[in-house]
């Protein structure tokens, strides 16, 4: 379940804290945003597993475990498990927001483990009721700030899988292909571009992200296709498949059905 709050923008921003959105067991699927969001995103993962990449980490998030993404951040969150990735999540801006959030220590991206005595579940299902009453805002500014100040308190931070800025991968593979990802690029010119080989570059990647890197690049273009099928309606698909990197709209299709288990048509209908 995912619950717009539907207060002005200006109305949101007089506040030190503002709830934008909440999702409560909410069944997440793969998400790639180049940019991110113009708000803070509280995860708290009810069950399966999931991965996270931003700011050139990676991350694994599991059952009990919460984690902050910046905003105007580039991220990526997939499931990396075979049952459900269910999550709660809460998006949350504000005229303090940062100066809170950096108070509290909760800036930097981090997995935090959850203590047992914290019911967060319960916490955000709560917010459904409190959306429903006219001129909820203030309430829930009250909420969010309750929350983090409870959390400060409940979460002990656990180390990201790649913690080495030096990794080859996510300071300069991971960038390379984010930039030039549009373009018809090869395994030879990102291995050229990076300075390493092309059998290294391959097993490494495989190794750090569980799949190969022209499946990263068709994930990353089709997320971007998803985008523009959405917001672009006047566009027709084969001008969204030349845009997003794609040599024909037919071979679009094949791999947006692929990846998605819909064609880019079915796909723009249901959005």
């Amino acid at each position: 379940m995912f619950i717009q709050v539907h207060d002005s923008l200006q109305m949101r921003q007089n506040y030190p804290l503002a709830i934008y959105y909440f999702g409560y067991h909410h069944h997440q699927e793969h998400v790639i945003r180049m940019h991110g969001l113009d708000v803070y995103q509280l995860f708290y993962c009810e069950s399966g597993r999931g991965e996270i990449l931003t700011q050139n980490k990676k991350f694994l998030i599991g059952k009990g475990e919460v984690f902050i993404l910046s905003p105007k951040t580039y991220c990526e969150y997939y499931s990396i498990s075979d049952e459900p990735w269910i999550v709660d999540i809460i998006g949350f801006r504000g005229s303090l927001a940062d100066a809170i959030v950096n108070r509290l220590n909760l800036a930097q991206p981090s997995i935090f483990t959850l203590s047992r005595n914290f019911d967060f579940p319960e916490f955000v299902k709560n917010l459904i009721d409190i959306a429903k009453k006219p001129n909820s805002q203030i309430e829930l500014s009250t909420y969010c700030y309750k929350l983090l100040l409870l959390l400060t308190n409940t979460l002990t931070p656990v180390l990201p899988i790649t913690e080495n800025n030096s990794d080859i991968i996510t300071e300069k593979v991971i960038p390379y292909i984010q930039k030039n990802y549009l373009k018809d690029i090869c395994l030879d010119e990102i291995a050229d571009a990076c300075k390493i080989s092309k059998g290294h570059l391959c097993h490494r990647f495989k190794e750090e992200f569980g799949q190969t890197i022209n499946n990263y690049i068709i994930s990353l273009k089709i997320a971007q296709a998803r985008q523009k099928l959405i917001f672009s309606p006047e566009k027709s698909i084969g001008e969204i498949a030349i845009e997003c990197g794609f040599s024909s709209a037919s071979y679009f299709g094949y791999k947006f059905k692929k990846v998605m288990g819909m064609s880019p048509n079915q796909y723009r209908l249901i959005n």
